[in-house]
């Protein structure tokens, strides 16, 4: 941070990526790169590349190679933090917003926010020796309610269907049902 007549100057995201790829070896400094930074700089959220590039402004080409190699380049430089979903990685504004937690559904792949002080708490008493903590970034995978809603929905139809099949079924086919579903539990238990 410099300091200007006894007041604080904080430095911008332009003054920031400038310096990283000046000290990175005199990295270019391309509108495009810019671009990307004031559009990312203004969105609120967690985003994918490609709902970030649908951000940029129509008059601002940008390739899809520009758009990841600028994001890399910005979490390198601290001003964007990356999550990985099993559907993608997404991007949330680091400027002025310190490292948090999150919930990332396993079903639709979306991300919230969590605000929990007691696992800073706990980061903070473990022990790590040889270590130095500096940050700490928990996130906490399981279903949100809209994904729970519909796998609840599935399995009564589910339910439903089974029970339709069951009342149109013979003894016989009834008994070699039971044993597919017998032979499916094992081979689960067995993976």
């Amino acid at each position: 941070m410099k300091k200007t007549e006894g007041t604080q100057q904080k430095d911008t995201p332009h003054d920031i990526l400038t310096r990283y790829m000046t000290e990175q070896g005199g990295m270019r400094k391309t509108p495009e790169r810019y671009a990307i930074l004031d559009v990312v700089m203004k969105m609120k959220g967690h985003h994918s590349a490609d709902q970030i590039l649908d951000m940029m402004p129509e008059t601002f080409h940008v390739s899809r190679a520009t758009m990841y190699s600028t994001l890399t380049l910005l979490v390198k430089c601290g001003l964007l933090y990356n999550h990985q979903t099993e559907g993608a990685t997404l991007y949330e504004c680091a400027y002025k917003v310190p490292a948090h937690h999150h919930y990332i559904c396993t079903g639709c792949n979306k991300i919230w926010d969590l605000k929990d002080s007691s696992i800073e708490r706990a980061a903070s008493k473990a022990k790590t020796p040889r270590f130095k903590k500096m940050k700490c970034s928990t996130y906490i995978y399981g279903l949100c309610n809209i994904c729970q809603a519909k796998l609840a929905r599935l399995k009564k139809k589910l339910e439903q269907e089974k029970k339709r099949q069951d009342a149109t079924m013979t003894r016989e086919e009834k008994r070699f049902a039971q044993i597919g579903r017998e032979l499916s539990m094992a081979a689960e238990w067995f993976k």
